[in-house]
């Protein structure tokens, strides 16, 4: 019983931490570019002055 959830444990760090980290920072990335290239063209750009 014991060994098994070693063996589940040791596959999710060694499989999951190594793909959702990378996954992560694109997805992150490529919101942040869309949410600015969105506020730059569909909003009329962005007004510094009122």
């Amino acid at each position: 019983m014991t060994e098994e959830n070693e063996n589940r444990e040791s596959v999710k760090q060694d499989s999951e931490e190594v793909t959702w980290g990378p996954k992560l920072f694109l997805a992150v990335t490529g919101g942040v570019l869309l949410f600015f290239w969105w506020l730059l063209i569909y909003s009329g750009g962005v007004v510094l002055h009122h």
